[in-house]
């Protein structure tokens, strides 16, 4: 098998999208680190930049945390599948090795969060962070789609 010179181009930009998917996987554990009260904390506050009503904002709290945690994982998705098409890969091997190693991060974080005070492990946050990724995934892989089709 013959190998090719890789373009440097395409080494620069694989270069910079792990230093991004380090830093991304950083930010991760950095939220996962904070204790219960820390954690809650910060998502009170974004809730309470839109609802001033207590027992609503008590109700809408859950929801955020949810939806941050899948917004967190569906840009590690776009990290991932970003990275992986830089190579020659098919887009299942692309898709197959970021969702695995999406599910891997999930499932270490929620380890992680075992050993923070006032913290737990979910399988349902496990769940809602794959389906980020997933989404994150998917949704980069037809945006690089459409833009190879507009370039031919």
């Amino acid at each position: 098998m013959k190998k090719t010179k890789v373009p440097r181009r395409i080494i620069i930009t694989r270069i910079i999208l792990l230093i991004f998917i380090i830093v991304w996987a950083l930010i991760v554990f950095n939220f996962s680190s904070q204790n219960g009260e820390e954690s809650s904390g910060v998502s009170r506050k974004v809730v309470e930049i839109f609802i001033k009503d207590e027992i609503t904002a008590d109700k809408v709290e859950p929801y955020v945390r949810k939806f941050a945690h899948f917004s967190e994982y569906g840009l590690g998705g776009v990290l991932f599948i970003s990275l992986f098409s830089t190579y020659g890969w098919t887009d299942r091997k692309k898709i197959t090795m970021a969702i695995l190693l999406g599910v891997w991060y999930a499932g270490l974080d929620e380890f992680h969060q075992l050993m923070v005070p006032a913290r737990h492990g979910s399988i349902v946050d496990v769940y809602i962070d794959t389906l980020g990724f997933s989404t994150g995934v998917f949704s980069m892989l037809l945006v690089l789609k459409v833009v190879k089709l507009i370039k031919k």
